[in-house]
């Protein structure tokens, strides 16, 4: 937990919140408590900043400045950026140019086209060579991260939308691909929930399953060409005692760095995932693949149990499909046939869903027992029969333990297949009994920082931002970064109004400054009905340009925005290639009629002296 500050809280003079301050002070107390250096508490001093700043491999670094790879990055973008806004006749320097920073909300697939065809728009309009980071929570992270497989993807992005367009549209995935992949990654000690979501829901709607790594993404993202790209993921045990306004739980990946940007710790971004005790690496491991993020960035489930049902649908259709599918190479050798088993699976996996949600689940063991007995896995059947009968004894907990034990059995009578079902199904039981996502080695376990920053645990666990917040304004408010405009294209479900209220009350909390948002102003109408521009300004703080993507503008008809939300719902896995034409339209329709009312607001900042407070409008 982040130390707790006596009196009222308040901002330090360099604008960073005051809780930051002190934790990086308690950082370096820390550090000189302990240091055997001779130089004394001076030298201990320049020892710590030196070490937190040194941005290597093997080593945590403790700051609230950007990485030197970003530092680099945002140098090389600053003049393009420059040079393109003075060709706009919009003269600064260094000191007045505007950081522009465009954020894209979660929705999933509807949020991956939906960036798409905001981020092809402001490069016809002539907006894109202005913005100097691209921040992504859920489904706007799939979009960026393909994106940026490309260097330079904003020149190009016309025949990107195209490619992608096609394979999302066309495209199929082949369910022995999926258990392949699944298979591998359960190999992993740390397999967890998102490896299941990876698979089975990301790289299905994707129709892709990118093994590149993030830390591949240097040249795209540092040679100037293309804005910055910051992906947003929160850590669930700090989130779940810490809140949704708390700064404690976001954590953002960056080609060079990965890490708590509330806290000031991080890691090279190819570092993450390997161990790390004492602030110094121990363990390398290989850097998780691009697929593997994707479906971390966009594991919404993951904090919401009443979604174990949807997870348990999905994970019982797949192998249904896979019971359909006889003739494969790796069951050649199998004593019994798989799909058989693969029965087996789908009914231990109902008695899961029913017993989660206190169904009568006497249907279920009597079929479940049936199919075991006849298929001659014995362990499975006694255990089944063991359960059964103590099963309306037990409470969901001695259920889950016991559920468990059934599967290991399960596994056990099938040990002699060349490629098991039963083991992905054991080790899937696992990190459902206990909800287990995004497992995480920590980076800063056994450390003097793990005790001050809370996380003093072996892992952590990473899940989707969209659960803090569905726009990641926290990540870009990060004072380094010195962001004057945020253009947030909105591309949640419900309240169009949401994610900048959730904004300006982390802000809040964290006396960050950021212009004011009146909840009163916006009524019934607004909310169903909402306007494709809202501009929020304060006296100090960026000003905000917030774009619901369905308005009256781009859905003029009675009922159009209640049918489009309705059309293109979050949780679709996929859209017609006439569909995904409509929802670009529509968003590119938002940029292109504001389009002089960004580069009006774009003049405003620059034209305005840094120290000069504004009126609040």
């Amino acid at each position: 937990m982040l130390p707790s500050l006596q009196g009222s809280p308040s901002v330090s003079s360099t604008g960073v919140p005051a809780q930051h301050t002190t934790l990086l002070k308690e950082t370096v107390c820390l550090f000189q408590k302990n240091s055997t250096s001779p130089q004394g508490p001076q030298g201990n001093l320049e020892e710590a900043v030196k070490m937190s700043e040194s941005g290597k491999d093997d080593a945590v670094r403790f700051s609230l400045e950007l990485s030197a790879g970003e530092r680099e990055a945002s140098g090389n973008r600053m003049g393009q950026v420059r040079s393109y806004l003075q060709s706009l006749g919009i003269a600064c320097n260094e000191e007045t140019m505007p950081n522009i920073a465009v954020l894209g909300s979660g929705g999933g697939l509807r949020a991956m086209i939906a960036l798409l065809g905001t981020l092809a728009e402001m490069q016809k309009q002539g907006l894109l060579d202005a913005v100097m980071y691209l921040c992504g929570v859920s489904g706007s992270t799939w979009c960026m991260s393909t994106l940026y497989n490309e260097n330079n993807w904003a020149k190009n992005i016309e025949g990107l939308e195209k490619e992608l367009c096609e394979k999302l549209s066309k495209d199929t995935c082949h369910i022995r691909e999926e258990f392949r992949l699944l298979k591998q990654a359960a190999e992993d000690e740390l397999f967890s929930l998102t490896d299941v979501w990876d698979t089975f829901f990301v790289y299905s709607v994707l129709k892709l399953h990118d093994p590149t790594k993030l830390s591949q993404h240097n040249d795209a993202s540092t040679k100037g060409t293309n804005p910055y790209p910051i992906y947003a993921a929160v850590e669930y045990s700090k989130l779940s005692k810490e809140g949704k306004t708390s700064s404690g739980p976001w954590f953002e990946y960056t080609p060079h760095e990965s890490g708590l940007s509330g806290l000031g710790a991080f890691v090279s971004t190819k570092a993450l995932g390997s161990k790390f005790h004492g602030g110094t690496l121990r363990e390398q491991k290989e850097e998780k693949h691009i697929g593997y993020l994707q479906g971390l960035w966009g594991s919404a489930p993951g904090n919401m149990k009443e979604n174990i049902h949807f997870l348990l649908d999905l994970i019982k259709k797949k192998f249904q499909s896979l019971k359909k599918t006889r003739k494969h190479a790796h069951f050649a050798a199998a004593p019994h046939s798989p799909s058989d088993h693969c029965e087996g699976a789908g009914l231990l996996l109902e008695l899961y869903k029913q017993g989660s949600a206190g169904e009568n689940c006497e249907e279920v063991f009597r079929e479940l027992k049936q199919v075991l007995k006849v298929k001659k896995t014995k362990n499975s059947y006694l255990k089944c029969s063991q359960v059964h009968e103590a099963w309306k004894f037990k409470t969901w907990e001695e259920r889950k333990a016991e559920f468990t034990a059934l599967i290991k059995d399960f596994k056990t009578d099938l040990q002699g297949f060349i490629w098991s079902v039963a083991n992905l199904l054991w080790k899937m039981a696992r990190c459902l009994c206990t909800w287990t996502w995004g497992t995480t080695p920590n980076f800063l376990y056994g450390s003097d920082k793990a005790h001050v920053t809370g996380l003093t645990n072996k892992l952590i666990y990473l899940i989707d931002a969209g659960l803090c917040n569905n726009s990641a304004y926290p990540l870009v408010l990060r004072q380094k970064r010195n962001v004057k405009l945020i253009l947030s294209f909105d591309f949640s479900s419900g309240d169009p109004f949401e994610t900048i209220r959730r904004a300006s009350e982390y802000c809040q909390e964290n006396q960050i400054p950021f212009p004011p948002v009146d909840d009163k102003k916006f009524d019934k109408k607004d909310r169903d009905k909402p306007s494709s521009c809202y501009i929020f300004k304060g006296k100090t703080g960026p000003t905000v340009m917030h774009f619901p993507l369905f308005n009256t503008e781009n859905c003029p008809g009675e009922n159009e925005i209640e049918q489009s939300r309705q059309k293109f719902a979050t949780i679709h896995m996929s859209y017609k290639e006439n569909d995904i034409k409509e929802l670009l339209a529509k968003a590119k329709n938002n940029v292109s009629y504001n389009q002089k009312t960004i580069l009006e607001e774009i003049k405003k900042i620059v034209s305005l002296p840094p120290s000069k407070e504004r009126q609040e409008t």
